[in-house]
């Protein structure tokens, strides 16, 4: 899945045994996008979407929406086309920096499962957890909860 633009990159491409969606603004530090890039980059299970553009895509979705209601059909804009390629049984986890829940309309999208986590801003952070790792541990712990979530929800039958 390679349909990357000026508004959105996929930082790490779903596979086929993808679970959970990371989607991020573009407002995370370098060294944070460096360090999870590297931490991702062996787990299949885990894509990574970045959107650079979130309300110009906001508003192309909305208006396509508009337009196509009464036709009945599914939307072309952009952010439908890289949603609608994931399963909707794929967890979205939105990470914001910045913004609380800035991306959270992209869980309605295609009808995705959205969880929101927001990281502690640095001026925030305890000297001991300002790290762009300590972050990153925060959003792999949020990924592998999602992760076990999803692999239980569709793989283990219930008792």
């Amino acid at each position: 899945m390679t349909n990357d633009s000026q508004r959105a990159q996929w930082m790490k491409s779903v596979s086929q045994e993808t679970g959970v969606i990371i989607i991020s603004n573009a407002n995370l530090s370098a060294r944070l996008i460096e360090c999870l890039s590297r931490e991702l980059s062996d787990w299949p299970q885990v894509a990574w979407l970045m959107i650079r553009q979130s309300a110009t895509l906001e508003d192309e979705w909305l208006d396509a929406e508009n337009r196509l209601f009464d036709a009945h059909r599914v939307s072309e804009c952009e952010i439908s086309q890289l949603l609608g390629a994931i399963p909707k049984t794929c967890y979205l986890l939105d990470v914001e920096a910045s913004h609380p829940a800035h991306l959270a309309w992209l869980g309605s999208v295609c009808g995705h499962k959205m969880h929101f986590l927001e990281l502690i801003r640095p001026e925030e952070q305890m000297p001991s957890s300002n790290s762009p790792q300590a972050q990153v541990e925060e959003i792999l712990a949020a990924a592998r909860f999602l992760m076990r979530c999803y692999l239980q929800e569709h793989y283990l039958s219930p008792d």
